[in-house]
């Protein structure tokens, strides 16, 4: 088993954005999303090294996009 762990700081608010692709299973992982404190926690488990990459991509993609929604509203 393979794992990541994302941990991005100041940015918990955005954990109800990506909470529907929790729900989404990708093929061959698990993922869990958590906030400790004013941090977002997002752990991945893959069965191999393509399907964790497959998923950090993902998840990195959704976050840019939460994020860059975030920053616009609050402009």
């Amino acid at each position: 088993m393979h794992s990541a762990l994302l941990v991005v700081d100041g940015i918990s608010s955005i954990e109800r954005a990506l909470l529907p692709e929790i729900e989404e299973k990708i093929p061959r992982s698990e993922v869990s999303l958590r906030t400790e404190g004013d941090a977002l926690v997002i752990e991945i488990k893959a069965e191999d090294t393509t399907a964790l990459r497959a998923s950090l991509s993902s998840y990195l993609r959704w976050l840019s996009a939460a994020l860059s929604a975030k920053e616009a509203m609050e402009e």
